[in-house]
């Protein structure tokens, strides 16, 4: 069985699950096409089209890889373990991504509005009793959560990342915000999808990722159902001026960048065993010299500030490459890999972007 997909086969993987969730979609559109019932103000067809998809997504992951003989449990980071402290940090992150990008997508809506788009958002149900916001957080929640990153994160992004670790995350997460071809929500989307490939590069198991997404989903569903004026509230704030708009992108990096050391931090082997690395160049070599040390550990405030001090430069740069391959544990194919597959999914999920916006300005 195969450890390693290239970048590439990754994105054939992606078209393949965008267009089997497609189809599955179409089907089951022809099949209730003469049923107008609704389920707690939401149509019958959008309940189920949430679900089908996640289910395309899922098959397409698991019959392709059997038949390619890929082992997926090993690059999907199925068997991938967190610890206890990991997990309790992951929601932190969660909250700290809408913070960032929450105010960069109310930005980005505003735009559109101004620009005379006025597509769709997201199909809710009306939340009548909590029967359905349970029924609604499993299947708007949960199988989102589970589906999309088995295929996203657990098949798409290990292809990407064989090129270049940053190519992965950055790529995986256009990737990901394109696909849902949903305009108004394209920049949380993307910017969700950059820390759901971190969590996942940084920890090596596919569960970190779910619960952040699932935390994401959670989070919109629960102010959707008990606090729908929350857009009200937010303009009484003045959440949409410009300046408590930027303050909440700056303290939310700041949260999200520290978050994200401390979940590094508390799932490191290496650091807990006292080995050190120092990443420069020499001679147009990129040099890891690395070194066990036997002094205690660096106190968590002391190491936090040292990292923030690292990433106005270059080495420190690099070293949070070096530690991110490192933890990923994917096989680095080069830039010399073919390529073509790529492009042709990002032209194709493009169009398909393209394809929605266009519907939403006439």
């Amino acid at each position: 069985m195969r450890r390693t997909i290239g970048a590439s086969e990754s994105s054939s993987i992606y078209l393949l699950g965008i267009c089997v969730g497609s189809l599955l979609s179409l089907f089951l559109s022809l099949a209730l096409r003469n049923v107008s019932a609704t389920l707690d103000g939401m149509s019958v067809y959008s309940w189920c089209g949430y679900a089908i998809m996640q289910v395309g997504f899922i098959a397409t992951v698991f019959v392709y890889t059997r038949v390619r003989k890929v082992d997926v449990v090993r690059v999907a980071k199925i068997k991938g373990k967190l610890n206890p402290v990991q997990i309790a940090i992951l929601p932190f992150i969660a909250i700290a991504t809408i913070l960032v990008f929450l105010p960069l997508a109310n930005a980005w809506s505003a735009f559109l509005g101004i620009i005379g788009y006025h597509g769709a958002g997201v199909s809710m149900p009306s939340f009548s009793n909590v029967g359905f916001y349970f029924l609604a957080i499993f299947v708007m929640a949960i199988m989102p959560a589970i589906g999309e990153e088995i295929f996203m994160r657990g098949t798409v992004f290990p292809g990407l990342a064989t090129r270049n670790i940053w190519f992965g995350v950055l790529m995986s997460g256009l990737f990901f915000s394109l696909m849902h071809a949903n305009p108004v929500q394209t920049v949380h989307q993307f910017g969700l999808g950059i820390v759901l490939a971190l969590v996942v590069a940084l920890s090596g198991s596919i569960w970190a990722s779910v619960i952040v997404h699932f935390i994401n989903n959670l989070i919109s569903l629960t102010l959707t159902a008990y606090l729908p004026q929350v857009d009200e509230i937010y303009l009484k704030l003045g959440y949409f001026n410009w300046l408590t708009g930027a303050a909440s992108v700056i303290i939310g990096i700041v949260l999200l960048v520290c978050l994200l050391y401390l979940f590094y931090r508390a799932g490191n082997k290496r650091q807990r065993a006292g080995e050190v690395s120092n990443v420069y160049e020499e001679d147009g070599f990129t040099i890891v010299a690395t070194a066990n040390v036997t002094t205690k550990s660096e106190n968590v405030f002391k190491g936090m500030f040292r990292f923030f001090k690292s990433l106005f430069t270059k080495q420190g740069w690099k070293r949070v490459q070096y530690e991110l391959e490192e933890c990923n544990e994917v096989e680095y194919l080069g830039k010399n890999q073919h390529m073509s597959g790529v492009w042709i999914a990002l032209a194709l999920v493009c169009i398909y972007w393209l394809y929605a916006f266009i519907v939403g300005m006439v």
